[in-house]
């Protein structure tokens, strides 16, 4: 079986070819909106964390506003992750622009310029057995005695 191409199928080709190229071009142009668009919504989100502007509407909590703007918590603190890191000058609006919000928040995690706050407490607990339960309770309501007399 022989294929014959035609003058008529190359134009069904080239046809094609512009079509699907033109359809690349408005998918790049679309995903340029959307990072756009992302930005407003990252710095709209810190605005309104920062200035407890969600207590307007009757929100107690952020949180309680952005499950109302379907919004997982996680996305949004991602984005007041993004936010706050432009604040601070560790990242510029061009970067987030050009590398989309997922490789920011790649690089935001792997940069050793984000201070990261421990989770754990500093303070270790101590713990002994007393003789009796009478020092225990002693001892128990007056923990600040009880830290200074240890500290000594």
């Amino acid at each position: 079986m022989e294929i014959v191409l035609n003058k008529r199928n190359l134009e069904v080709l080239n046809e094609a070819e512009e079509h699907y190229k033109k359809l690349k071009q408005r998918l790049k142009s679309s995903f340029q909106q959307e990072i756009y668009y992302k930005m407003e919504v990252i710095k709209i989100l810190k605005e309104i964390k920062d200035n407890e502007y969600y207590k307007l509407d009757g929100y107690r909590t952020f949180e309680d506003f952005i499950k109302d703007y379907h919004l997982a918590r996680s996305q949004a603190y991602d984005y007041l992750k993004i936010a706050n890191a432009i604040k601070d000058g560790i990242l510029e609006e061009s970067y987030v622009i050009e590398n989309g919000v997922t490789k920011t928040l790649e690089f935001l995690r792997k940069s050793p310029n984000v201070l990261k706050k421990s989770k754990q407490n500093p303070i270790k607990p101590l713990r002994f057995q007393l003789k009796s339960q009478e020092s225990y309770d002693f001892y128990k309501s007056n923990a600040k005695f009880t830290g200074y007399l240890l500290d000594k």
